[in-house]
Formats: structure tokens, C-alpha cells, sequence
């Protein structure tokens, strides 16, 4: 992508969102700038993928409406503002990761010495454990949306963003699926995709685990 910040918020708060521009926000173009940030509250990068996820959802916000970056009036650079935003959400959350949970049962790529925490099972027995993986694998079967379910599979079996992608897109070949966004053009796979996929996935699945 080679929009400014501008442009790229103005599309994620515009009706319908567009969140691909939100997940190459954080996922990539300020990835540098959150790590350094990150690794000046924490010791090591086991927890980066839990405060990426908790920024995630803070700035979609209750509503799913971005409110957040709706409120940010461009008077200083956006690159400082997300910056300071995001450092309060890692100080806020490190309390709750550090002192709360010990054992991750993770469905975020699992590279890079990444442990990230969406279904927290402290102090669990191995037999507990288990349950929680049969829970987890049984909400998956659940979720609708087929790209949903491959993207989560895929992500448990130890694939990354770009090796999930190119699974994708080959199944979509084979398939002989084509889908458009709402502008009409042809949706190709991309890491980005997925990152969208998988965020989407999560909250399903936190609604779907409530109700089993």
C-alpha cells in the first residue's frame, strides 16, 4: 500500500469499514514502532501478540465503528498519537498477561517465539487442557464462514499469515472460487486477508465457546 495514515483511517471509518486497512496499519506499517514500544514494558516478545490483538479490538471498539480513530483530529502526527495509544494499552494489559496467565492455548501463528493468549487455561491438568482443545476445535466446526475455518485449521497446525494465504488461494483455484469486494474488484488471498479473517474468527469463536 502507498496511501498516508490519512488515508488509510478515512478507510477504515468510512461505511462499511475497510478493515484490511486497519490490519496493515498495525500489523505492518507501524509493526517496527510497536515493537520497540513493546519491548520497552516487556522482557521478551512472548506476549506481542496479545497486546496487538488487545489494540486491535480496543480501537474497533464495542461497536465495531473505529471510534476511536474517529476522534483523532490530525492535529499532531498520527504516527506519535498510535504510538502513545498503544503504549498505554500494553501497560494496561501487562498486569493481566504477566499475573493471570500462564499456559496460553493459542490460535495465533506460532512463530517468531510468539505466545499468544485467546483462550487462557491457568493452572489447568493435562485432562482439563485437552477439554479446552476438544472446546476450541469444537467452536471451529461451528464457525460458518468457510475461509474462517480454513484460516483458524491452518493457523493451529503451525501456518504463518503468507504460507495460510498461498494455501488459500490454491483452494480457491482448485474450488473455482472467486470473490469480489465491494468495490467490485477480485479478492486474491494476502497476508492481510488473513489477519482479517483470523481477528473476525476470534470474536466468533469467543461468542460460540460462551454458548457451548
Amino acid at each position: 500500500m502507498t496511501q498516508s495514515d490519512k488515508e488509510l483511517v478515512e478507510a477504515v471509518i468510512k461505511i462499511p469499514p475497510e478493515e484490511e486497512a486497519a490490519v496493515y496499519l498495525l500489523y505492518e506499517r507501524y509493526t517496527p514502532k510497536f515493537k520497540k514500544l513493546y519491548t520497552d514494558i516487556y522482557q521478551d516478545m512472548s506476549w506481542y501478540e496479545d497486546c496487538m490483538s488487545d489494540l486491535f479490538a480496543y480501537l474497533k471498539g464495542k461497536n465495531q465503528d473505529w471510534r476511536t480513530f474517529r476522534t483523532f483530529e490530525w492535529r499532531s502526527k498520527f504516527s506519535t498519537w498510535i504510538g502513545q495509544v498503544a503504549r498505554n494499552r500494553f501497560l494496561e494489559i501487562k498486569p493481566y498477561l504477566i499475573g493471570k496467565i500462564e499456559k496460553p492455548l493459542s490460535i495465533d501463528d506460532n512463530e517468531n517465539g510468539k505466545k499468544p493468549v485467546v483462550l487462557p487455561d491457568e493452572y489447568l491438568e493435562d485432562y482439563e487442557r485437552r477439554q479446552r482443545k476438544v472446546l476450541l476445535l469444537e467452536a471451529v466446526g461451528l464457525l460458518k464462514d468457510m475461509d474462517q475455518k480454513f484460516v483458524i485449521l491452518k493457523t493451529l497446525q503451525g501456518y504463518n499469515s503468507a504460507e495460510i494465504a498461498d494455501l488459500l488461494n490454491q483452494k480457491w483455484q482448485k474450488d473455482g472460487i472467486k470473490k469480489y469486494d465491494n468495490k467490485g474488484q477480485l479478492v486474491v488471498p494476502t497476508p492481510g486477508y488473513v489477519d482479517v479473517r483470523r481477528q473476525r474468527a476470534k470474536e466468533q469463536l469467543k461468542r460460540i465457546i460462551v454458548e457451548l
